[in-house]
Formats: structure tokens, C-alpha cells, sequence
């Protein structure tokens, strides 16, 4: 997907980076081994864990969602094979499922509460956390990277439904 940026005074809409992205679900024996595949720890519930070029993302207690930039998705696939030998797990590649938005600004916040029930008060969700929640009536994936900037993952088929969404909480409430 082209990048493309909206900047509505203090918001920042763009489209995301190309990633390549896998669900894995599994015991704790088989999630630490696919997260040393990539190098990366467990991450905490709801937490994220990062190495070169590889997200994990722990959306629940038995599931990861991995993000990987090209680099580290080269043979990925190869060293799971390996690492995960004999262990139960699940793991399901999702890249064309999906698309990267990503949002950012001072009022990154407030416009993403427009649309999600979430508290997006910085102790109530701190950098580093990372949730599935509805985007209006889409199902999606925030990860807060900072105070005023968000990674969200959403349908392929809900992106312009959900930019579209995003743009009017954020001329709406720029008043």
C-alpha cells in the first residue's frame, strides 16, 4: 500500500509500513520458543516485546501477533519450523488480512477515544501496551509506541472505513 499522511492540527493519520504479520497461539513452552526465533522475549499481557526488525504483540494469554519488516521476515518461517518442532502451537500468517495505520499528535488520544471504548489516559493504557478494540463498528488492534502516537492493525476491508472514521473524530473535535 502507498503511504499517504493526513495532518489535522495536532493529529497525524498515515498509512503504515509494509509488514508481515503472524498470529501464533500456544502454551508457554512454544511461545517462548517462537519469540526466540525472532529474539525477542515473551511479552507481558497486553504487553510488546521487540528485537531487530520483529514486534510481538500479547493480545492474550495463549496468543502473539508478530510483526516483521521484511528483513526479519526472511526465513521466519524456517526457524518457527525448527524452534517450534514438537510443540503444539498454531500459527497462521495474516499480512494480506490486515493493514497498518498509524496515528500520532497531541490529540492522537482524544481522537481515538471518539471511536474506541478504551481509556486512553497514559495510566490506564502506557506506551507499550497493546489490545484488540472496536474502531467504531471495525475490530482492531491498538499499540500505544508513545504518549502521542499509536500503531493500529486493522481489516484490509475496514481501512477505509476506519480512515474515514478517524478524519471525522478528528474534524469534529478539533474545535
Amino acid at each position: 500500500m502507498a503511504e499517504s499522511t493526513v495532518d489535522l492540527a495536532g493529529f497525524a493519520l498515515a498509512t503504515g509500513p509494509s509488514l508481515t504479520r503472524w498470529v501464533f497461539q500456544g502454551r508457554e513452552a512454544a511461545m517462548q520458543a517462537a519469540c526466540a526465533a525472532v529474539g525477542c522475549t515473551v511479552p507481558d499481557m497486553l504487553g510488546v516485546a521487540q528485537a531487530e526488525g520483529a514486534t510481538a504483540l500479547r493480545l492474550g494469554p495463549y496468543e502473539v501477533l508478530f510483526l516483521l519488516e521484511p528483513a526479519a521476515a526472511q526465513g521466519v518461517a524456517e526457524a518457527w519450523a525448527s524452534a517450534l518442532s514438537g510443540l503444539a502451537h498454531s500459527l497462521v500468517e495474516v499480512t494480506a488480512r490486515q493493514a497498518t495505520l498509524s496515528v500520532g499528535g497531541p490529540r492522537a488520544a482524544e481522537v481515538l477515544g471518539c471511536l474506541s471504548p478504551l481509556d486512553f489516559a497514559p495510566a490506564s493504557f502506557a506506551p507499550g501496551t497493546a489490545t484488540r478494540t472496536l474502531l467504531d463498528k471495525a475490530d482492531g488492534m491498538i499499540w500505544r509506541q508513545a504518549e502521542d502516537r499509536f500503531h493500529l492493525e486493522v481489516w484490509t476491508s475496514f481501512l477505509p472505513y476506519v480512515t474515514a472514521m478517524l478524519k471525522s473524530a478528528a474534524h469534529d473535535t478539533r474545535f
